[in-house]
């Protein structure tokens, strides 16, 4: 009788692969769970909610929080199967926490200059955590109770919390406008190890060699070194298609130019220099524009310079 073997390596390509599946857009919803004061949900700020979360494929509980009519959130990290058979699940909270306040309490909050305080508060409650300002119905209200707080008092305030305390706000009047911050947030917060992981892929270092943007030069074997050098110099400041088209016809290459380079020694930032550039195609002989001293420097620079912070 055979008996098969667990390969370790073949279980952990298959933890990763499962992993980056989960991650994914739209798969990694179903991993966020959304946890909602029951205050937050009543009417008539928060008809729309559920319905919103059920739409995106989020899980949701509704509880008390430490502070009414707040939402906060958590991920639960997907089970694994370790090497010895053990099974791993754990749930991670996420730094974020939405409050909501209803137009009348953020007038009289405003009238006695305790929106500041009171932020501080909640985000004494919910340690660690960035916080998102709900205010609904202002504008309704201020038409009902006219004058009960001016437009000036009310910015004042607001920027306050936000250059004070990083506290972001939103001027919400529907229901539905309450139910798509909720899931849009929820949306980016589910996504955020993906988007983190392509952030972390590319690199500013990295960026050019994605080749996922448009404009990109698709390289194989020797096929499209051309193109991609050409693409290269007219991504210089001051470098256009007819400058990238006369330095090439002098050196082809990249592999040239670095060489050239290499042999000018001291007169190498003005190699480019004289090199007479041809006007919309026409015969060298009938310009007399030439690369000039300057964009020669810049260029040098761009291929030689050491420094890591050199500006061109």
């Amino acid at each position: 009788m055979f008996t098969t073997q667990s390969n370790p390596d073949r279980l952990k390509r298959l933890a990763v692969n499962e992993e980056q599946r989960n991650i994914k857009p739209g798969n990694c919803n179903k991993f966020l769970h959304v946890t909602i004061d029951p205050a937050f949900l009543k009417e008539p700020y928060g008809a729309q909610v559920l319905p919103k979360l059920n739409e995106l494929g989020c899980k949701y509980e509704i509880k008390s929080q430490p502070c009414a009519s707040t939402v906060t959130f958590y991920r639960t990290i997907p089970t694994k199967l370790t090497g010895d058979g053990a099974m791993t699940e754990k749930a991670a909270n996420e730094p974020f926490v939405v409050h909501l306040l209803d137009g009348g309490s953020f007038v009289a909050y405003v009238r006695n200059h305790q929106l500041l305080a009171v932020v501080r508060s909640l985000k004494e409650l919910f340690p660690g955590r960035r916080l998102s300002l709900l205010v609904f119905g202002l504008v309704s209200y201020c038409r009902v109770h006219r004058g009960c707080v001016g437009r000036r008092e009310t910015e004042h305030a607001l920027t306050e919390v936000q250059l004070y305390e990083d506290v972001s706000h939103q001027l919400l009047e529907t229901d539905e406008q309450v139910a798509n911050f909720v899931a849009q947030l929820a949306r980016s917060i589910a996504e955020r190890p993906y988007k983190q992981q392509q952030m972390d892929k590319y690199s500013s270092d990295q960026l050019y060699l994605g080749n996922e943007k448009k404009g990109c030069v698709r390289v194989e074997g020797t096929a499209g070194l051309q193109q991609l050098y050409q693409a290269q110099l007219i991504k210089i400041p001051s470098v256009t298609l007819e400058i990238a088209e006369a330095i090439m016809s002098v050196y082809p290459t990249l592999h040239e130019l670095l060489e050239a380079y290499r042999n000018a020694d001291q007169d190498a930032p003005n190699l480019l220099a004289n090199i007479s550039i041809r006007r919309a195609g026409g015969p060298v002989t009938t310009s007399n524009r030439k690369i000039g001293p300057e964009l020669s420097k810049k260029i040098y620079l761009l291929y030689n310079s050491t420094n890591g912070k050199q500006e061109l």
